[in-house]
């Protein structure tokens, strides 16, 4: 039968590597570079969303959180703000809930949203999520 002495020094570093591992999983479930930011917005023709920086290559997107008028269409064009201006892209989507322009392995940098429709008369009216992963 083995001592206590014996036991604990072999359980020491076994529940020391767990212990590690598991602080290293809860530290890395979301990343450290991740950026999420609400906006609301009213326009009736171009809306330009707070600037969104990164430190990092990744994702940014758009998605709607809600809009006044679903069955429109709206188009969410993507800019770059820091050094040269300059358009990244532009998607098309419905101003409903769920509606997301995702825009991939974009440098890191400074950008903003450009959310546009045609000028008609109608104002928009909703919440928007600005996000970088």
């Amino acid at each position: 039968m083995p001592r206590s002495r014996t036991v604990r020094r072999r359980l020491t570093p076994v529940a020391g590597t767990a212990l590690c591992g598991a602080a290293l999983s809860v530290t890395q479930a979301a990343p450290a570079h991740a950026t999420t930011q609400t906006v609301s917005f009213t326009y009736q023709h171009l809306w330009l969303t707070p600037e969104i920086s990164t430190r990092v290559r990744g994702a940014i997107s758009f998605i709607v959180q809600k809009c006044d008028h679903p069955n429109q269409k709206m188009t969410v064009l993507l800019r770059r703000t820091d050094g040269f201006n300059y358009d990244i892209g532009s998607r098309t989507i419905y101003c409903r809930a769920g509606q997301r322009a995702a825009f991939a392995d974009q440098p890191k940098g400074t950008f903003e949203f450009e959310l546009g429709k045609l000028d008609d008369g109608k104002v928009f009216k909703g919440t928007g999520t600005s996000s970088f992963t």
